[in-house]
């Protein structure tokens, strides 16, 4: 089971007055269905789940979350209206996740990816880029992550200024299946850590340095 909900535009969905459409009736009526006592016949069928650009409640995504337990990809990219609360929660449901994109959520917090990594470690794909480099999540978590998962193949940090050396050589040594690496506009990553990414990590791909010094 595939459901999508997604407003491509941040902005866009924080500013308009738009409840006529037919994404915002589809949204309410998820909604509608998901907070009724009785469990939706899909949600233990419901694999992928993106809710994009949405303004979600706490108390929304934590129902989502502990009905639909075989979830293997989560994102939820510029969505805004909850707490770190429900993201740590990940770790306590979504055991399956295989695909995990948290792109501009503000919520982030070295304890949400703690949490997560250390209870989902299938994951091949997570995603914590910031938008405006005002991230919550730190060296500690690329370290959890490098602990945690080592299956990973994609990795995007992009907008995470202080990601540091340590971390990125954690990462090499335990992630060597890593294809995907971006480390856009961090401005402490050095050529040491490069270095070490291009000997430990020889199926790499696509590796992202842009605003780097």
């Amino acid at each position: 089971r595939h459901i999508e909900f997604s407003i491509k535009s941040y902005q866009q969905n924080r500013y308009s007055k738009n409840t006529s459409g037919p994404l915002y009736w589809q949204l309410r009526k998820f909604k509608r269905a998901i907070c009724e006592k009785t469990k939706p016949l899909y949600c233990s069928k419901m694999v992928y789940l993106k809710l994009a650009g949405l303004k979600i409640s706490n108390a929304l995504l934590n129902k989502i979350l502990c009905l639909c337990l075989n979830i293997n990809f989560l994102i939820l990219d510029r969505s805004y209206g909850f707490s770190n609360i429900p993201i740590i929660e990940i770790a306590k449901y979504c055991l399956k996740l295989l695909h995990l994109s948290l792109d501009a959520c503000t919520a982030i917090t070295d304890r949400c990816v703690s949490e997560i990594t250390q209870f989902c470690p299938n994951l091949k794909y997570i995603s914590l880029t910031s938008l405006y480099r005002d991230s919550n999540v730190s060296s500690a978590s690329v370290i959890e992550i490098a602990r945690s998962c080592p299956n990973l193949v994609y990795l995007n940090l992009n907008g995470q200024p202080s990601i540091n050396d340590e971390s990125i050589c954690a990462i090499a040594r335990s992630c060597v299946n890593l294809q995907h690496l971006d480390l856009s506009f961090n401005e402490i990553i050095t050529d040491e850590a490069i270095s070490v990414i291009a000997t430990g990590c020889p199926d790499m791909r696509n590796y992202f340095l842009e605003g780097c010094e």
